[in-house]
């Protein structure tokens, strides 16, 4: 009796061992299960050796499917045409293109300037009309190399345009304007028509143009003669002289250098070959040797000591006076013909 009562307490002492360690395990799954619904440990399982495992339990929830790509949109981007035909010129804040074509260079004095208008007067070097042209935004306009607005240029500027007609409106635009003010001296070769010595003005028919031509004369002004020395009273009308001026720095070209190369009554002497002979008005042209300028002499054939060897390229002295309009010869020597010029040239 006695062993069966200690093997009963022995037994209930390891079911109380095994209750009191269990206990806590039960509870903590059954929290566990509370909570996520799954068992925070996993279950035990025998293999074939009776030991225990641990076994993952299998996943009581479905991974959920992958949403379905979204397909991408296209990238839509927008193009500009920068092309002339698409995007035309504003008809009344632009004005249109250049007019196509080969520009004209037109050189000359600007006589009037309008600012409101937005033109430019200009009287063309030597003959013609004078021209006005139009300037706006498709301008270029320089002073002296120096960018600028038609507020840069002045009346009595010497100006050269580059022009375009426009043929719609028959309007001389203007393309490139240049204004040159820095020329240094300018030169003009002619007869003095009209002096003025209250306003020390004088008038000078340039031989070229034909053309009137007035500048000031100054303390500043020198005076000068083929013949020596010269002196204001030598500018005197009929007399031809030789003007370099400073072009327009003021309101009028001024004198600088005044060379009289001839004056009424003043006899001359000159040396050189004949260059054009005319006997219907018994003149003849002839370069002078001592400054390189043709001069036209008129005469009688009793004033040519031998009248049949005047030719030419007959090289020739004469002595002629100024009478104020022309050179009248009095005396004309041939000082080496044309056959003895190829003569000479054969020996040689």
């Amino acid at each position: 009796m006695r062993r069966v009562w200690i093997r009963s307490i022995w037994s209930g002492a390891i079911l109380a061992l095994a209750l009191t360690i269990g206990l806590p395990a039960q509870q903590n799954n059954s929290n566990a299960i509370e909570k996520g619904g799954q068992a925070a440990q996993p279950p035990l399982s025998s293999n074939a050796t009776g030991a225990t495992t641990n076994v993952p339990p299998a996943s009581s929830q479905v991974p959920p499917a992958p949403e379905p790509a979204t397909p991408s949109q296209p990238t839509t981007t927008t193009q500009f045409s920068t092309d002339s035909g698409d995007n035309p010129y504003d008809p009344i804040l632009e004005p249109p293109p250049l007019p196509k074509g080969k520009a004209t260079l037109i050189g000359g004095i600007a006589t009037g300037v309008d600012h409101v208008r937005n033109r430019i007067t200009i009287q063309p070097f030597g003959k013609g009309e004078k021209v006005k042209v139009v300037v706006d935004e498709r301008s270029h306009i320089y002073r002296n190399g120096t960018p600028t607005t038609i507020l840069g240029i002045r009346k009595g500027d010497r100006v050269y345009v580059d022009t375009l007609l426009d043929r719609s409106d028959n309007k001389v635009l203007a393309k490139n304007v240049r204004v040159i003010t820095d020329t240094g001296l300018a030169e003009v070769r002619g007869q003095v028509v009209a002096t003025n010595p209250g306003r020390d003005t004088v008038t000078v028919r340039d031989l070229l143009s034909a053309k009137p031509v007035t500048f000031s004369v100054s303390a500043g002004t020198s005076y000068s003669s083929n013949k020596g020395t010269a002196s204001a009273g030598d500018v005197q009308p009929g007399a031809i002289v030789d003007v370099q001026f400073s072009p327009r720095r003021t309101d009028r070209d001024i004198a600088r250098v005044i060379t009289v190369v001839a004056k009424p009554g003043d006899n001359y002497i000159f040396s050189g070959v004949v260059t054009n002979l005319d006997m219907r008005t018994d003149s003849l042209f002839v370069d002078n040797k001592s400054d390189d300028q043709n001069y036209e002499l008129h005469f009688t054939r009793a004033d040519v000591a031998d009248f049949q060897q005047l030719k030419v390229g007959s090289e020739v002295t004469a002595r002629a006076v100024f009478d104020g309009k022309q050179y009248k010869a009095s005396n004309i020597r041939i000082d080496n013909s044309p056959e003895q010029a190829s003569e000479q040239s054969k020996a040689q």
